[in-house]
């Protein structure tokens, strides 16, 4: 069943199993897996990494999402001054992740990125919001399956090591990242602050809960199959995220949504 809740002068469906679940007051807090997902335009092709490489080149070219700004100079408050292309504009936050080469050489250019947050796993203790200026990289080579690859109308059913033939249909590359913290901003790799759920429980090394955010990113038709790798010379996606939201949106979100155990389906304006 689908209901219209209000969150802070938005307009959202809450997405619950009885009607009863998606009124705000009623459900009970994460008692079952519940999110919210935006959907963020293409913005821009960049050889810059700015959590990795700040004020210089990257190694290998990037696709940026969501904050149109997103530079090697970037700083936490030029990011937040920024627009996005996320469906939400509260979103300023940069998504970014490696490039897609043809066989021949060429970039591609990416359609979208869609990007769930959830909160999981819901018998944990309560999701917390990402720290303001919160920064991570997930997926990459070794870390299947956090990654994988598939065609836009196979959804999650095929989780692929690497891209396959999809034909006229849309290449999907999927990125899970950890969301159990130590309780730092970042880390030296941008990677240790962090770590995923075990038995469906945080480690003690990493006790924080925060969103469990999964990233899409779809290339145009006809744009797959052998010879298609990264920009990184590998064909293992990764993604890096840095939380330069607007912190009051993001908090409230959160609260609204995940802690209360309510599905608010695709979050805009």
């Amino acid at each position: 069943m689908k209901t219209k809740v209000l969150v802070s002068g938005l307009s959202i469906i809450a997405l619950g199993v009885s009607a009863g679940l998606a009124q705000p007051g009623v459900a009970k807090a994460e008692t079952a897996a519940r999110s919210f997902k935006l959907a963020c335009k293409f913005s821009h092709q960049r050889q810059v990494d700015p959590i990795v490489s700040p004020g210089r080149r990257s190694m290998h070219m990037h696709d940026f999402f969501g904050n149109r700004s997103t530079s090697a100079r970037s700083t936490y408050r030029s990011m937040l001054a920024a627009s996005t292309t996320c469906s939400l504009s509260t979103d300023t936050a940069g998504y970014w992740s490696p490039s897609l080469v043809r066989p021949g050489g060429r970039l591609v250019k990416p359609v979208k990125m869609s990007v769930y947050y959830r909160n999981d796993p819901v018998r944990y203790r309560t999701t917390r919001p990402y720290p303001r200026n919160f920064r991570m990289i997930a997926g990459g080579v070794g870390t299947y399956p956090h990654f994988f690859w598939n065609c836009a109308r196979d959804g999650s059913s095929r989780k692929l090591r690497r891209p396959p033939e999809c034909g006229s249909d849309r290449l999907v590359a999927i990125v899970r990242f950890p969301n159990c913290s130590n309780g730092r901003i970042d880390s030296r790799n941008h990677r240790s602050h962090l770590a995923y759920p075990v038995r469906q429980r945080c480690p003690a090394t990493h006790p924080t809960k925060l969103p469990f955010l999964a990233v899409n990113v779809y290339y145009p038709g006809g744009a797959s199959g052998p010879g298609y790798e990264l920009s990184d010379g590998t064909v293992a996606p990764h993604m890096d995220f840095w939380n330069t939201w607007n912190q009051t949106a993001l908090v409230r979100l959160v609260r609204q949504c995940l802690q209360r155990g309510i599905g608010c389906g695709m979050q805009a304006d």
